[in-house]
């Protein structure tokens, strides 16, 4: 999975080869009619198949199923097949940590430079699998590693897993894939109050739950102080005291109108543009003009935002004040002296914060990542009011959408104009209330009777997580992200069973 999209459907392949050369047939119906989650998967697939009813692209319908397949695929060859022993899970678990750590291995050397590879964004270090997708296989790695050292008595091997931990958890800093923090973030408070109410001793119960709050309090209140810092604005500041020349008697020029800012200052505020050509020539191979940075965007617009973020003015004053560092920063498409620290929580709150900021103020979210689905959601409002009870049809979500920005209800660009990257609304376009219902129940339906196990809840929270704000279900990495784990935890093998099994042996014993 973190390696290959196209290894994903080899492995499927020869797992359906190995399936049909063990016939045995009938033990293997007898097996999946007993075996109620791969049911429950297998509904999920038809529901799919059985929304094709009221679809008019059939053609888009068709693709969307065969997307789907490893739904039904998976979950009848598990399903049917002898359930897995607790050492075969510890093994497959090792060898998906393996893979992982080996993907996030390679992200790094991108990251660093030691392999060389043009990136112009941060998630393009992800080279096997979207971003967000190995967002999520980390996350999974970073909490089946520690199940795994809680279940050694090993200490080397609770070293090695402790290191896989923190490897990865910083790695997945880097990585700056928001669902991806998100979930980590989640599911990591998520299971600290699951200590707490299993914990039996009261006073360690009472520790637990004040620490989670503390944990939780603490959170709310640093992000309370970014936004209150972003919106600390220069405005106190009156439009006709800002000065009318530079330190060098030329002239300067307010653009008082302009809304674009950088840590609470104007960007278009102590602007001499005749200043700044000539001394940021001085300074860098890359001419004022018509240069451009690491991204190909204008390099005079990162400076001047630079500039801003430092609290300097637009002048040769500005640019003089300006260290080897930070023009490196705007060579390489830096826009806030933020960016020097890779690893600052700020760094990776701030551009959150920016694209809610110019959504308030101009009503267009286009290329703002966050913002954007704020669009999708409002167009999938549209969509779910027109077909609430029977939705589009399993192949008409892609038209339903497409229909409303040709009418013009959003103010997305083109490039931009995407579907909802909300699974659960998607599935409530394509099904309608009752198809929804029925799909979250085939979901979650396993979750009650392993509710209190570590490794199945953590995998629920994710996904459950990760389908907010993705549509987690629609690509091949993300359904079998869901489906593999599905079936490890739920059909493959319970958890609860294997507790269950060991209690009644200690009873025996």
């Amino acid at each position: 999975m973190p390696f290959s999209v196209f290894l994903m459907s080899v492995s499927q392949f020869l797992l359906a080869t190995n399936w049909l050369l063990e016939l045995d047939f009938v033990n293997k119906w007898k097996r999946l009619i007993h075996n109620k989650p791969a049911l429950y998967l297998i509904g999920l697939f038809f529901l799919h198949l059985i929304w094709m009813f009221n679809s008019s692209n059939v053609a888009y319908g068709l693709h969307d199923i065969k997307i789907k397949l490893p739904l039904f695929v998976l979950a009848l060859l598990v399903g049917s097949s002898k359930k897995l022993e607790i050492h075969e899970v510890k093994l497959i678990l090792n060898f998906f940590i393996l893979a992982v750590v080996g993907s996030s291995f390679i992200s790094g050397l991108i990251y660093y430079g030691l392999i060389e590879r043009h990136i112009t964004d941060i998630r393009q270090i992800s080279i096997f699998i979207s971003h967000i997708r190995l967002s999520l296989l980390v996350n999974m790695a970073i909490f089946s590693s520690y199940y795994l050292a809680r279940k050694t008595s090993q200490n080397n091997l609770k070293m090695i897993y402790t290191a896989i931990i923190l490897s990865l958890s910083f790695f997945l800093f880097i990585l700056n894939s928001y669902t991806g923090l998100l979930v980590f973030s989640l599911v990591f408070i998520s299971m600290i109050l699951r200590s707490v109410f299993l914990q039996k001793k009261i006073w360690l119960k009472w520790i637990f739950a004040f620490l989670a709050l503390i944990l939780i309090f603490s959170g709310v209140l640093l992000i309370k102080n970014y936004i209150n810092e972003f919106y600390n604005f220069d405005n106190k500041i009156s439009h006709k005291d800002l000065p009318k020349y530079t330190i060098n008697g030329n002239l300067y020029k307010h653009n008082t109108k302009a809304i674009q800012i950088e840590n609470g200052h104007y960007v278009y505020w102590y602007l001499c543009e005749k200043e700044l050509e000539k001394e940021w020539n001085k300074k860098s191979n890359i001419p004022y003009s018509d240069g451009v940075n690491k991204r190909g965007f204008p390099i005079k617009y990162t400076l001047m935002n630079y500039l801003t973020s430092l609290n300097l003015t637009k002048d040769s004053v500005g640019v003089t004040n300006l260290a080897n560092e930070d023009i490196k920063m705007i060579e390489t498409a830096h826009s806030n002296y933020i960016y020097k620290n890779k690893y600052s929580p700020y760094a990776k709150v701030y551009p959150i914060i920016e694209q809610f900021y110019y959504y308030s103020k101009t009503g267009n979210a286009s290329g703002a990542s966050v913002t954007q689905r704020l669009e999708y959601l409002k167009i999938a409002k549209k969509i779910i009011s027109n077909h609430f009870w029977f939705g589009t049809g399993t192949g008409d979500v892609d038209d339903a959408f497409k229909k409303h920005y040709q009418n013009g209800e959003s103010t997305l660009k083109k490039e931009f104009q995407h579907r909802a990257h909300n699974q659960y609304v998607t599935f409530f376009i394509s099904f309608g209330l009752f198809g929804f219902l029925g799909a979250m129940f085939f979901m979650f339906a396993p979750m009650y009777r392993e509710r209190k196990q570590f490794l199945p809840l953590v995998f629920l929270l994710a996904a459950f997580l990760s389908m907010i704000n993705e549509d987690t279900l629609e690509t091949q990495a993300g359904i079998t992200f869901f489906t593999y784990f599905y079936i490890l935890f739920f059909i493959a093998f319970s958890f609860s069973e294997y507790q269950n099994q060991k209690s009644t042996d200690k009873i025996d014993a």
